[in-house]
């Protein structure tokens, strides 16, 4: 039985040739988004769940003022002896529920790994002082060596394997203790791992357990016995750690701490100071919907080819059913056809997804397998969710065709009056058209907001400008360099531009009460404000002369802000004292740190357009150095020649600090990397479902065509021409567009403001757009309709009334 049920499906399948390729399209097609959209997902909510501690490791989060920090500063800042950094460590392992405590800074400045005559620039440098509980909390795959030297000996260091292998041409086992020079210091190798799993909220390429971290703060991390509550350990947390900081309980700006457990930290935390680009729950959606939609069309598109398919072949369904078939038997044909279809498009899929997956894994930064084949939850992922496909497909037609009656069935169209009112067909139609109109309309409004990200005026110069971090010490010689490249105009100190925010100041006017927090504070040199090229109200001749007085700006928000406090015109404010840190005590028992309104500058974007404009402060000062940070102002034109100059200046003063350079259009469209990775995703998942639906309103009209090829053959006989038969084809999609107009609408303008609330300055959404997508739908389904109705129109009637 078995046998026939497949000898009889591969000869169907075979006979109706267009219609299984059809079919196979389809399904290769919806599949290869559908696994990747899965994938996707899945990588997404993986985040940090390879650790096998996972579900009971916390981060531990500080409030300050009205903000989230994840870096947690020391009693005395960067001024904490290692004693004391270890001594407030050791309080919180003491804490009842906390099975073990860690710590550790991430920098974001490179260093050179020396090994033999080997120079290796390293970004994401780990340096932890508690090395025996960062090893013990957080799961990383050994390669080679032990995590547990990493604890015991002093000064060592665990590399990841990409180092490794660029630092050794040998096996890696090679280089377990062996020593290498970071940052003028030795350290010996007692580890090699894996790479960090890029489904890890931090990433590091070498880790150093040193005796105290050099920096203000750390990230601390838990781990909670397997029984502990989290509530009750966060209430004695905030109750020790006062013991620990004592500063913390006269601060009027400390708000607490709270838990943010590891696995939640990705798609559901936003504070400042993050390690890694969290991800964002709205993409997450989007991406889903779509992915929901390409499945239903692809469902719709398997129906419409198997009911035309079993149209055609009605009459061998009555013949057999005249034989003794049951309509079980029948429905039973109808899914083995289906699971032979399955294992036709198998080997399709298979092979798309070995040459898609590695450019998906690079464009969205995933880690997905990039073979299937070398994968069994791949393979069984792709193998059930194909059949998963064909048996829900084929469900409405055994539903319309299994127990059909056999007078029906010898009836060759299957045109008697209840298939021409069979309301599943218009479902169908009216289903594809909604869902192409609607991810058309969202793909556009996407991509215009990505358009206007890109080409908004920023109010200050972001194009010709870089930033090279250097060698704090030799910066002065440095910048004498680069003063004498003839491409550079300008070379400034200060702080950069095109960062996520940082933390945001109290301040207040003199003599008022109201205080605010939610100011940001910039320093910059004179020669960086004409690199920024500025828009201020400062005079040309103060940047011409020697006049280099320290003086301070407000932005334009900042000035509307007080001039309606003080109910004066912002011209008049100048010489208004603005108190910032209004809490804070000075030594001579004042309270906050005075300014000077000096002059104005014009708001800019110095973040990304997700956060809104607020009151910006920026101390001038010829004084101001940022580390080793040059604000670097050259000719765009002349990029590869001026970054040629620079390294060979920099090569020059023969420094062990590495030359990083990072240009400021490029910082700020990292800002946006999430949101223009996710409109260029959905403006392919939507090309996707245009050909889709495109295959889809063929299949569809391939199906009325066979059902009304009598009808036509009759109307040719009463004298209808060609084009009015086309005419009435088309006719009845105008109809079907305008429904899908009306309910895709509200459902794809919900979607887009959804997305445009993440941004703080984004385009309108204009109505009339819905309009054009709906006529662009109209006339890609009467372009497809008018084709494949014109073979039908220009048949002989004589064959389409010879049999009934």
């Amino acid at each position: 039985m078995f046998r026939n049920y497949l000898k009889t499906g591969f000869r169907n399948l075979k006979g109706n040739l267009t219609f299984t390729l059809l079919n196979i399209l389809s399904l290769v097609i919806g599949s290869l988004v559908v696994y990747l959209a899965i994938g996707y997902l899945n990588f997404e909510n993986s985040y940090d769940r390879f650790h096998e501690n996972s579900e009971d490791l916390y981060r531990v989060v500080r409030t300050q003022r009205s903000q989230d920090y994840a870096t947690i500063g020391f009693a005395e800042w960067s001024q904490t002896s290692a004693e004391d950094q270890l001594r407030q460590i050791q309080v919180f392992k003491e804490i009842n529920g906390v099975e073990d405590a860690s710590q550790f800074i991430i920098s974001n400045e490179p260093e050179f790994l020396r090994y033999k005559n080997i120079d290796l620039e390293q970004d994401d440098v780990l340096i932890t002082n508690t090395p025996e509980s960062f090893s013990e909390m957080f799961s990383w795959r050994v390669l080679s060596g032990s995590l547990k030297n990493f604890s015991t000996i002093k000064n060592s260091v665990i590399i990841n394997e990409s180092t490794a292998k660029k630092i050794t041409s040998g096996s890696i086992q090679e280089l377990i203790n062996q020593t290498v020079e970071i940052a003028d210091k030795h350290y010996t190798i007692s580890a090699v791992i894996k790479d960090v799993p890029k489904n890890s909220h931090f990433d590091f390429q070498i880790a150093i357990s040193e005796d105290q971290i050099p920096y203000w703060g750390s990230n601390l991390y838990l781990q909670l016995s397997e029984n502990a509550n989290p509530k009750t350990v966060l209430q004695q947390f905030n109750r020790d750690i006062l013991k620990a900081n004592p500063n913390l309980a006269e601060s009027d700006t400390y708000k607490g701490h709270y838990l943010q457990k590891i696995t939640d930290i990705h798609l559901n935390s936003n504070i400042l100071y993050e390690l890694k680009t969290p991800g964002n729950p709205t993409y997450i959606y989007l991406i889903s919907a779509f992915g929901i939609l390409i499945i239903l069309i692809t469902l719709f598109n398997y129906t419409n080819f198997t009911i035309a398919i079993k149209t055609k072949q009605s009459r061998t369904i009555g013949i057999r059913k005249v034989l003794g078939a049951s309509n079980k038997a029948i429905a039973v044909q109808f899914l083995m056809e289906a699971i032979l279809l399955v294992f036709f498009t198998l080997p399709v899929l298979v092979l798309c997804l070995i040459l898609v997956l590695p450019e998906f894994n690079r464009f969205m930064k995933v880690g997905l397998a990039s073979n299937p084949l070398f994968d069994l939850n791949a393979m069984t992922t792709i193998l059930l969710m194909l059949i998963l496909f064909g048996i829900l497909a084929s469900i409405a037609p055994i539903i319309i065709l299994a127990p059909k009656k056999i007078p029906g069935l010898f009836k060759d169209k299957l045109n008697d009056k209840k298939f021409e009112t069979f309301s599943i067909r218009k479902f169908l139609i009216i289903s594809q058209i909604a869902i192409l109109i609607g991810v058309s309309s969202v793909s556009y409004f996407m991509y215009q907001q990505i358009t206007y990200i890109q080409d908004k005026d920023l109010g200050f110069q972001k194009d010709g400008v870089l930033y090279a971090y250097s060698s704090p010490e030799s910066l002065e010689l440095f910048q004498q360099e680069l003063k004498s490249i003839p491409e550079i105009t300008y070379v400034g100190n200060g702080s950069i531009f095109g960062i996520e925010q940082f933390n945001q100041l109290e301040y207040k006017l003199e003599g008022q009460e109201t205080i605010f927090d939610d100011s940001n504070q910039f320093y910059l040199d004179y020669e960086a404000i004409k690199a920024y090229d500025l828009k201020t109200n400062l005079s040309q001749s103060i940047f011409e002369k020697n006049d280099r007085k320290n003086r301070t700006l407000i932005n334009k928000s900042a000035a509307e802000r007080f001039s309606e406090i003080k109910g004066i015109r912002i011209e008049e404010l100048i010489g208004t004292k603005v108190i910032t840190e209004p809490s804070y005590q000075n030594e001579d028992g004042s309270y906050g740190i005075p300014f000077t309104i000096d002059g104005f500058y014009e708001d800019i974007n110095a973040f990304s357009l997700k956060e809104s404009i607020k009151p910006y402060f920026i101390t001038v000062s010829d004084r101001v150095r940022m580390g080793g940070t040059s604000i670097i102002s050259y000719n765009p034109d002349q990029t590869e020649r001026v970054i040629r100059k620079i390294k060979k200046a920099y090569a020059n003063l023969d420094n062990s600090y590495p030359l990083k350079i990072e240009f400021l259009d490029k910082k700020y469209e990292q800002l946006h990397d999430q949101e223009v990775k996710t409109a260029n995703l959905i403006f392919t998942l939507n090309a996707i479902a245009v050909i889709l639906a495109s295959i889809g309103i063929t299949g569809i009209s391939l199906l009325l065509i066979v059902g009304r090829k009598k009808e036509i053959g009759i109307r040719k006989v009463l004298g209808a021409s060609v084009i009015q038969i086309l005419r009435l084809s088309v006719r009845e999609y105008g109809y079907f567009v305008l429904i899908g107009l009306l309910v895709s609408t509200p459902v794809a303008w919900w979607i887009i403001k959804k997305w445009l609330n993440n941004f703080a300055y984004s385009i309108s959404i204009q109505p009339w757009v819905f309009m054009i997508a709906a006529l662009l739908v109209l006339i890609l389904s009467g372009l497809i309709v008018s084709i494949v109705s014109y073979k039908a129109a220009l048949t002989n009637p004589v064959k389409s009334l010879k049999t009934e």
